[in-house]
């Protein structure tokens, strides 16, 4: 396995909305690193929350309620090349976005804008509910996840989020093992993220959690069903930052 810009085909100019389950704000911000090594200038923010995270991973970290982020904003990524940028305080540990909008007016201020656009609440597998996720209209890579360890556990609150939307989109009783065609229809739902997508967008998915032959055999046969919808798929681990292309 190489980075993940490269399989995920990230590069300047993108702004990559990341929802789905399994990962997404380790996935942002090792993105966001190799991003940084490569030379470009990256912001980061969320149309959803982001808990608090130490500036050693994230950079400085603005909240714009707490007042003009303009200047902050322009000094962070001139001199580190990487910001967070959020819209207000909502406990000491949880910190709420900034409207979609709002994304589309700050993306051409960086090279590469990573959005964290959706909410699992920890688990690994989701089917979005109609108000999800939250995609601005400048998003140029609607990238989903989803974690294969998932795959033998139960069908249940512990392991899936939105678990009546994963049962009915597999046509699976709750409670029932996770397998891969669980995983495939939940990605697949015609009324989920397959119909998110900006219509000048891409879309493809990201199997986080394939770190075992026997987790990169499933991800091989899970991406085959997923193309299309999605435009290619890749797997591997993004604690590890690495990733290759599967379909």
């Amino acid at each position: 396995m190489s980075g993940l810009l490269g399989p995920l085909r990230i590069g300047r100019g993108d702004v990559v909305a990341v929802a789905g389950a399994g990962g997404k704000t380790t996935l942002v911000y090792r993105l966001a690193a190799e991003a940084r090594r490569s030379g470009l200038r990256v912001l980061v923010t969320s149309t959803t929350h982001m808990g608090t995270l130490p500036e050693a991973t994230t950079g400085p970290v603005l909240v714009e309620a707490d007042g003009d982020a303009q200047p902050g904003l322009e000094q962070a990524l001139s001199r580190g090349g990487l910001v967070t940028l959020l819209g207000r305080r909502v406990r000491t540990d949880k910190l709420e976005g900034v409207p979609p909008e709002r994304v589309d007016e700050l993306a051409p201020r960086a090279d590469l804008v990573l959005v964290e656009a959706d909410g699992a609440r920890g688990r690994s597998l989701k089917t979005p509910a109609e108000h999800e996720p939250v995609v601005p209209p400048s998003t140029t890579l609607l990238l989903v996840l989803a974690a294969l360890d998932v795959l033998g556990q139960p069908l249940a609150e512990a392991h899936v989020h939105r678990v009546d939307l994963v049962a009915a989109a597999a046509g699976r009783a709750p409670g029932s093992a996770v397998d891969e065609d669980v995983v495939v229809a939940a990605l697949r739902d015609p009324a989920g993220y397959p119909s998110r997508v900006p219509p000048r967008a891409r879309a493809a998915v990201f199997l986080n959690k394939t770190e075992s032959e026997a987790a990169l055999a499933a991800a091989g046969r899970i991406a085959r069903r997923l193309v299309p919808p999605y435009g290619f798929v890749a797997a591997g681990s993004a604690r590890a930052g690495s990733a290759q292309a599967m379909a």
